[in-house]
């Protein structure tokens, strides 16, 4: 009985040494504030990879607006545009003894409204990370269409196909706030999520950096 008591003291000692650490943590005074900046937009969708018409990079322009929610949460909103990005496949036909090289080309452009919950970590100097989890949703823009020599049979050009999905998707990150001045920050940071669609699935990595204004 005494060991049990001495242990339940001892416990209760830790957690009260603990949470008097935290409340004498000072944190970073932060409220609203705008993010502008630029990231790289890494496709990976499902089936084999050295099969899928649809993998590819492209860059693209990023802009949040947040607020803060507590000492230690951000609660925000943003928008992230890229370009297309595109693949090309040969493929060789044959007709009336003649061969001809057509390319399959594939185009997709992904578009994301994400709202995310960031938690704070304590500062050291003038650097505090960020960790993020929320949900996205993403549109995805499709094309494909066939490049063909002049003069080839159009009996033999399969017609362009056009096609645009949406989809909710379970976003995760983490960024790096390093202060510049008392309102100017650069914001490094990653993200990624897991999308779905009725015919594709797969994931997007958008590593990134930003400079953030806080009011």
């Amino acid at each position: 009985m005494r060991t049990r008591q001495a242990g339940v003291w001892l416990l209760a000692a830790i957690l009260t040494s603990f949470a008097q650490a935290v409340e004498a943590q000072t944190p970073i005074s932060e409220s609203a504030y705008v993010t502008g900046g630029t990231f790289v937009d890494v496709k990976r969708f499902s089936g084999d990879p050295t099969e899928s018409r649809l993998d590819g990079t492209a860059t693209g322009a990023t802009v949040a607006v947040g607020t803060s929610i507590g000492s230690r949460w951000d609660l925000q909103l943003g928008l992230d545009v890229t370009g297309f990005s595109r693949t090309q496949r040969p493929r060789n036909v044959t007709f009336q003894r003649e061969t001809i090289t057509l390319t399959s080309v594939a185009e997709n452009q992904v578009l994301s409204v994400a709202t995310l919950l960031r938690f704070r970590s304590a500062a050291h100097g003038r650097l505090r990370l960020g960790y993020l989890g929320g949900l996205s949703f993403v549109r995805l823009h499709r094309r494909f269409h066939t490049d063909a020599p002049d003069g080839t049979p159009a009996g033999l050009i399969p017609r362009p196909d056009e096609r645009v999905d949406y989809s909710a998707a379970p976003t995760v990150g983490i960024d790096a706030r390093i202060a510049v001045t008392e309102h100017l920050s650069v914001i490094p940071g990653i993200h990624a999520c897991v999308f779905r669609f009725a015919d594709e699935s797969g994931l997007l990595v958008r590593p990134r950096v930003g400079i953030r204004w806080a009011f």
